[in-house]
């Protein structure tokens, strides 16, 4: 499953197998990235969630992604995408249901890049929804490839709010900002460092938003 924007001057023609690839290709040697663990949300399948977010690309060229976390605030991840285009890399937990599901419902209606500022989400787009509170964001991708195989090494990352820190997934924090960096010397990564890719997006402007 691939979906992404097309620029109407583009003089050459990709299968979707091809642009998958080059998505993919990009996102694991992109020198900064979202790395995040994907579980069930809100009582809705992994499949199911991609399917919806891949519906919103095509119907409005971009989908929010709600997520909740302190590695990867708006401003962290506006930060990663300053000097070069990023990309947002899904992968399983470490133990099956290793990712709490979220449970709680509400229905975003506004976001914003700043804090300050207000716009309405876009017609087009399914509901955003998930337990809203100060510390809710979206991620905002316009490509997204489930066409993925292989495993992501996690070693191979440093934690971008805390240089020289290896990453690490913890409940209410499955979602980090990171910076491509061989951390094998390191202490301190986690104990299961290859993890399944489910899927590749790549980040689009303004990258990450406050909701409510």
């Amino acid at each position: 499953m691939r979906v992404g924007l097309t620029a109407p001057c583009l003089m050459f023609a990709f299968s979707d197998q091809e642009m998958d690839m080059t998505l993919i290709e990009e996102a694991l040697n992109c020198p900064r990235c979202v790395i995040s663990v994907m579980g069930d949300h809100a009582g809705e399948g992994v499949g199911a969630i991609f399917h919806r977010k891949t519906a919103d690309i095509e119907r409005a060229g971009k989908t929010f992604w709600l997520i909740k976390s302190t590695k990867a605030r708006p401003p962290q991840v506006q930060d990663i995408c300053r000097t070069n285009l990023a990309y947002a890399i899904f992968v399983e937990p470490a133990t099956k249901g290793g990712a709490r599901p979220t449970t709680t419902v509400d229905a975003s209606t506004e976001y914003s890049p700043d804090g300050d500022s207000w716009y309405r989400l876009p017609e087009g787009i399914s509901p955003v929804t998930g337990k809203l509170d100060s510390g809710s964001a979206a991620l905002i991708f316009d490509m997204i490839t489930t066409a993925v195989t292989g495993s992501l090494d996690l070693w191979s990352y440093e934690d971008f709010s805390d240089a020289q820190k290896s990453l690490r997934f913890i409940l209410g924090c499955s979602t980090v900002c990171a910076v491509r960096k061989d951390m094998t010397s390191h202490l301190g990564g986690m104990i299961s460092r290859y993890r399944k890719i489910v899927a590749v997006a790549r980040l689009a402007q303004p990258y990450c938003v406050w909701l409510r």
